[in-house]
């Protein structure tokens, strides 16, 4: 899993219903990426994310999925061959680009897939994307419109606060939480806690 550290909360191990490769030899794997919310904002509708993208690439390569959803940089997962070849993929937008913007990762990010390129890969087996709230990556940021309490996505249980998928199953992973008053506050206690105990 590659994911920002900052603004990442795991509930639940992340991990138990990934499917695992029994041949090690297998010379591609699953990559996992993750979607915002696409009825909130797709690429169109973000400044930021078309500023990367066209930034980097130009708006005629970026017209034809520009109304498609933004998918995540920060929120990745995979086997081992295929998130090396993901990496590649990365280092090598970087390279064709010369693009130095902060955040133009994100643009990479979504240029691969958008583009196929992804697909294609060497040492990609196959690319599942999760919708926003409907995968083991949970990506909130795009839903700061509104509390996430006014979501539905949020649930008291046992003393403490728990992002929820769609579905109200509790998210493995609630990746950029602190855009969220109330579980930004809740974390930031817990983290206080954290530290009392074991410091």
């Amino acid at each position: 899993m590659l994911i920002d550290s900052r603004d990442t909360y795991f509930q639940l191990h992340p991990f138990v219903t990934v499917q695992r490769e029994s041949n090690p030899k297998r010379p591609d794997g699953l990559l996992y990426l993750f979607e915002e919310n696409a009825e909130v904002s797709r690429i169109k509708d973000s400044s930021y994310n078309r500023r990367w993208l066209n930034g980097a690439y130009g708006k005629e390569k970026v017209k034809s999925f520009s109304n498609k959803a933004i998918i995540c940089s920060g929120s990745t997962m995979g086997e081992q061959v295929a998130i090396e070849s993901y990496l590649r993929g990365m280092v090598a937008q970087f390279d064709n680009t010369k693009c130095k913007m902060k955040g133009c990762d994100q643009g990479f990010h979504n240029y691969l897939w958008y583009s196929g390129e992804l697909s294609k890969a060497q040492g990609v087996r196959e690319v599942i994307v999760s919708e926003q709230g409907k995968g083991i990556i949970n990506n909130l940021a795009v839903l700061r419109t509104k509390p996430l309490r006014e979501w539905g996505i949020l649930n008291e249980f046992n003393g403490t606060i728990e992002v929820l998928n769609w579905d109200k199953s509790v998210s493995a992973v609630a990746h950029q939480y602190d855009r969220d008053k109330e579980m930004n506050t809740f974390i930031k206690g817990v983290r206080k806690q954290l530290i009392k105990t074991y410091a």
